[in-house]
């Protein structure tokens, strides 16, 4: 009996030990979007900074989209404001600030983007094309990026594909989340 207990004790021990280091090292993220033939995309999960196997979720839209529309209900004459607590007041004037630190915390790997683009008018498209390759000629951007545009003046399109991948420690995202949990639900002064 005892020797159960032990082992069970252990197999404990071991889980949290894994547990904490799922927790504590970065989770490689590679997200891919393509737009031909139709839009697709697909995410890649490496945890353990890319040294677990690969949690892959792939999908796009259906080939034929049917749209659709639902009756909505009538609405009342008499319909009435919600009212917000303090709570609700404080978390929407903290959420961007919460966006702002997750952000931070959100290390970008690499991205390619490789696009074609047109708007109706060509005059549009060649302006649009020219406030953008200052991004790509001016050596601004890090050797991860890269940048490959292709203006079409002939019509009004946008397709291509993008990839990324970013790194995020799930542990580093807890200071934020709490401290937003905080300014929310903390003591007043």
């Amino acid at each position: 009996m005892a020797s159960l207990i032990t082992i069970i004790l252990w197999l404990v021990l071991a889980m949290l030990v894994l547990v904490v280091l799922a927790v504590v090292t970065p989770v490689l993220a590679s997200v891919h979007l393509t737009t031909s033939p139709h839009l697709s995309y697909r995410v890649e999960l490496r945890a353990l900074a890319g040294l677990a196997p690969r949690i892959r979720l792939t999908g796009g839209l259906p080939k034929a989209m049917a749209v659709e529309t639902a009756a909505k209900p009538a609405r009342s004459k008499h319909h009435k404001r919600p009212e917000f607590g303090r709570a609700n007041r404080a978390a929407i004037r903290h959420i961007p600030l919460l966006i702002r630190d997750i952000l931070r915390r959100i290390h970008l790997v690499e991205l390619h983007v490789d696009a074609e683009f047109g708007l109706g008018d060509p005059a549009d498209t060649g302006q649009v094309y020219g406030l953008l390759m200052p991004l790509k000629y001016s050596g601004l951007l890090p050797r991860s990026v890269s940048l490959d545009l292709r203006p079409d003046f002939t019509e009004t399109c946008l397709s291509g594909c993008l990839t990324t991948v970013f790194r995020v420690t799930l542990a580093a995202l807890c200071v934020p989340i709490l401290g937003f949990a905080w300014q929310i639900y903390g003591p007043r002064r």
